[in-house]
């Protein structure tokens, strides 16, 4: 009786052990399917699949709010995906079970600066700094809030102090190079040439013509918000040498409203304006840019009457992404010449979209029904319609460095078909 309880016993322990690790199976398979799918995850971030792996951390993360880490990715990749406004939104539910968290706080004030929100990136980022003070990412966000308010004084203390904590720091070296260059004094020489076809029964020369435009600008700063800038052209086309020069001023009144205004005057001109002025205004609100734009231009005739052309209206700019942007633009132009007793109107619509495609490389193309080029108004072109199609590209060799090139193709009336293209230096320093 005593061996077949004891028996018994053993048997019961068997079972009960055998229970056990059955029991426990399947949590321990539960534990090694979540690292699984959490490294599947991060390695689809760190691929640039990011559409992807936000699904993949949203899941995980709807399976345990809680999750803190994978939320955190979230709002990262909603970042990545140019989404800064929900990026924002799961910061601030971090902040909510843990409000120091400093990540968090950066985050949220680079989100921030992202939609326009500069007060509320202030308040956040015055948190992590609070808390993190010598933290090279807190400086180096303070340092994008700053520049985004035109503080670049600041901002610019701020990236170089990040990249002396962090000599790794690439972005804050960057940002800092960049800032550099975009504060730094601006020299700009430009050079365009046009040609058109021509009716040899008009002209004899087949050149004559032929347009060749040389441009030289420098711009300098005086602060954060002023700047001023001179220009210079001269033009060799019609068997005439003309020139013009001028210069402005730029104003940058509020982080979200500038102006530009400058006045050029030409000597002996035919064919460029003897007189051109212009001023442009801009307000930014979120990732908008709305303007209006009035300039003035007279031709001397050589009979004692100018032509006389005013254009005017608004344009608006539409960030895409986060280094694309796209436009439309509408003028309004009243012209006076002295062969006709009543001002002829004119109606001018651009669009145009233009974008980074890698880091150093930017592209753009734009359509205009109307008159073009306004930096660059010859009387040729003001009295009647025109289509322009415009392609542009541009390389920066250094931040202190850019090289621009592009090419213009316009119908006018008559089938009259005008090419034109242009190259550019601009040197920072």
């Amino acid at each position: 009786m005593a061996f077949s309880k004891k028996v018994v016993l053993q048997l019961l322990a068997v079972t009960f052990a055998a229970g056990t690790m059955c029991l426990s199976l399947p949590s321990t398979a539960s534990a090694q399917t979540s690292p699984d799918r959490r490294a599947e995850a991060e390695r689809l971030a760190n691929s640039g699949a990011y559409a992807e792996a936000l699904r993949a951390f949203q899941a995980i993360a709807a399976a345990n709010p809680d999750d803190i880490d994978a939320r955190m990715w979230i709002a990262r990749m909603h970042t990545k995906l140019g989404h800064p406004e929900h990026a924002a939104e799961v910061y601030r539910s971090v902040l909510v079970a843990q409000p120091r968290n400093v990540d968090a706080l950066v985050g949220l004030g680079n989100a921030l600066v992202a939609t326009g929100d500069l007060k509320g990136a202030s308040d956040a980022l015055s948190r992590a700094e609070a808390i993190a003070a010598d933290s090279p990412a807190v400086l180096t966000a303070q340092g994008h809030l700053h520049e985004a308010a035109n503080r670049t004084t600041l901002a610019l203390a701020y990236y170089l102090r990040a990249a002396a904590l962090d000599p790794s720091n690439t972005e804050a070296r960057r940002a800092a190079d960049a800032l550099r260059a975009l504060r730094g004094h601006r020299l700009e020489l430009g050079y365009d040439f046009q040609h058109a076809p021509h009716d040899a029964e008009a002209f004899a020369d087949p050149l004559r013509e032929d347009a060749h435009v040389g441009t030289i600008e420098l711009n300098g700063r005086l602060s954060d918000q002023v700047r001023l800038f001179g220009r210079a052209q001269f033009q060799r086309a019609f068997d005439s040498d003309e020139q013009r020069a001028g210069g402005g001023i730029e104003w940058t009144a509020t982080p979200h409203a500038f102006v530009r205004a400058g006045f050029v005057k030409g000597f002996d001109t035919q064919f460029l304006p003897d007189t051109d002025g212009f001023v442009n205004a801009a307000i930014s609100q979120g990732r908008a840019r709305w303007g209006f734009d009035v300039q003035g231009a007279s031709f001397d005739e050589g009979t004692g009457d100018n032509a006389t052309l005013w254009l005017f209206g608004p344009d608006l700019t539409v960030l895409i992404g986060r280094t694309g942007e796209a436009s439309i633009r509408y003028y309004h132009g009243r012209l006076t010449t002295p062969f006709s007793s009543a001002a002829l109107g004119t109606d001018t619509v651009a669009v145009g979209i233009q974008g980074h495609v890698t880091s150093r490389a930017r592209a753009g193309f734009s359509y205009t029904h109307g008159i073009d080029r306004l930096d660059w108004l010859t009387v040729d072109r003001i009295a009647f319609e025109s289509d322009t199609v415009s392609f542009r590209v541009g390389f920066d060799a250094t931040p202190f460095v850019s090289i621009e090139g592009g090419y213009d193709f316009q119908q006018r009336p008559a089938d009259v078909n005008v090419h034109r293209a242009r190259v550019a230096l601009v040197y920072r320093f």
